[in-house]
């Protein structure tokens, strides 16, 4: 059964270049949202507590920024991660 649900989950397939995994009541994780939104990054935002939905890794702190399997940043350091890159 778990072959089947690998199959068919989301939990690496995306066609955006990032992803940001984050947390209910995470008051970060929004935060992190819009300053990518309004970068007009082209990520994805999904919720890591959602089984179909895990990161590749286990995660101790949200938000975090994945670029395929790769961890890039957690928490407000996604901000610090993109203003590096400008």
């Amino acid at each position: 059964m778990n072959f089947l649900k690998n199959i068919f989950s989301n939990k690496t397939k995306t066609t955006k270049e990032y992803i940001l995994y984050y947390r209910e009541l995470c008051h970060d994780c929004e935060k992190v949202r819009s300053y990518m939104e309004n970068e007009k990054l082209d990520f994805d935002y999904l919720d890591c507590e959602k089984k179909e939905l895990e990161p590749p890794i286990p995660i101790f702190a949200t938000p975090a920024l994945f670029k395929g399997d790769e961890l890039l940043a957690y928490g407000t350091d996604v901000i610090e991660y993109f203003e590096k890159r400008k």
